[in-house]
């Protein structure tokens, strides 16, 4: 069961910043979710996801993930190397991700 939950977009800095999401649960912050986004070029890499141990297997990832993915549906979506283990690709496979796992795909303002 999932108590008083939020999700709480943190605005990017910079046009290629990292803006991202706060999961909070309880009014506490129990994960963040970053990613790299590129408006012009509509791409987004998602950097990483962080859940408090105690909170995970929850579903709150998966519903950071579908905020963002609601927020702009029309990019391309990617992520960061991930941790290979079989939490984590499990995490990943429950998603209809739409784009490569593992393998950001970065326009050259994002590499800049």
């Amino acid at each position: 069961m999932v108590g008083d939950l939020e999700l709480a977009a943190v605005p990017a800095l910079l046009p290629t910043g990292p803006p991202g999401v706060e999961i909070r649960l309880d009014g506490l912050v129990v994960g963040d979710l970053e990613l790299r986004i590129c408006h012009g070029c509509r791409i987004a890499v998602v950097e990483y996801i962080r859940i408090d141990r105690r909170c995970r297997r929850r579903g709150l990832a998966t519903l950071a993930i579908d905020l963002l993915r609601r927020t702009w549906p029309d990019y391309r979506w990617s992520t960061a190397p991930i941790e290979r283990s079989t939490e984590a690709l499990g995490f990943w496979h429950s998603l209809d991700w739409p784009g490569p796992l593992g393998e950001p795909d970065e326009c050259p303002h994002l590499l800049a």
